[in-house]
């Protein structure tokens, strides 16, 4: 008698091993994480944003993911050489299985952090050390310098971003369109010295500060974030567009924003946010104060 065992389905399929071998390689899965909401980036681009990769490393985890239509290489221009690496369809199904991993693993296998980090990202040195002083007796705070550095600091442990807009090299706007890109479960408050202009309506930031900051002002800004962090995605969003809609009714007349048609299209997302009162009486007094009594 023929064992019947013998044509049961594997325990182990070989599409499996497959898929691990391809995810078990370090770069691999960090190469896509990067690509994943870009519109491509160019072999130094990744080898900047990828912290201790090797350009011959890097060159070999690209030719492998181009074998399995993973990412794309594009030639943007031949004189001088200029190319670009996507996301195929096929790897932008692959990142959403990396993306549950990620969670999966910050769940069950990470370990209790209590500790709060935040990243202070300016280029001027005496406001670096300015708010690092004003935040450390409370946090465990990292600095960066430039945009690069900036990027080179983050990881899951980082909290809150108070974030330079201007900065050379990476500017704090393509660090902060990165840093969603990557969909970090970070707060940003973007600082500045410059006039607000109507470009922040499609920047995605939780908070935005005029320098030169205060101290008091800074520090219930951080200690705001960290607290919207225990909150829901809809509820993150409601707020951080609560305070970009604020504070553009500060800086501009009313019969301005009446006529531009992006504030009028965010007016109409706050709208459809809405907060019911169960929702509402979730929120922290000192986050109302802080996103509400600015909007008032």
């Amino acid at each position: 008698m023929q064992d019947s065992r013998t044509h049961e389905t594997p325990v182990v399929p070989d599409s499996l091993l497959d898929s691990v071998s391809l995810l078990s390689k370090k770069w691999h899965p960090a190469i896509v994480r990067c690509l994943s909401g870009s519109d491509g980036y160019g072999f130094s681009d990744l080898e900047s944003r990828l912290d201790g990769i090797s350009a011959k490393v890097l060159t070999d985890a690209l030719s492998e993911l181009q074998e399995y239509a993973i990412i794309e290489r594009r030639e943007i221009s031949q004189s001088p050489l200029r190319v670009s690496y996507t996301l195929t369809e096929r790897g932008e199904e692959l990142d959403d299985v990396i993306e549950s991993l990620v969670d999966w693993s910050e769940t069950h296998l990470a370990e209790p952090n209590t500790e709060q980090v935040v990243l202070v990202a300016d280029d001027h040195k005496r406001v670096s050390t300015m708010h690092t002083t004003w935040l450390s007796d409370e946090y465990t705070v990292r600095t960066a310098s430039d945009g690069e550095e900036t990027l080179r600091q983050l990881d899951t442990d980082v909290g809150v971003v108070v974030l330079d807009r201007r900065m050379p090299g990476l500017s704090g706007s393509e660090v902060l369109e990165w840093i969603r890109s990557q969909r970090y479960d970070i707060r940003v408050v973007m600082v500045t010295s410059e006039d607000v202009d109507l470009d922040v309506m499609e920047m995605g930031f939780d908070e935005y500060l005029m320098k030169p900051v205060r101290q008091d002002e800074l520090r219930a800004v951080v200690a705001d974030l960290f607290e919207r962090r225990e909150y829901s995605t809809e509820l993150q969003t409601y707020l951080a567009l609560q305070s970009k809609l604020a504070l553009l009714r500060a800086e501009y007349p009313e019969e301005t924003l009446d006529t531009n048609e992006e504030f009028q299209q965010l007016q109409t997302r706050l709208t459809e946010l809405e907060l019911s009162e169960d929702e509402r009486a979730e929120i922290d007094p000192a986050t109302i104060e802080q996103v509400f009594g600015a909007s008032q």
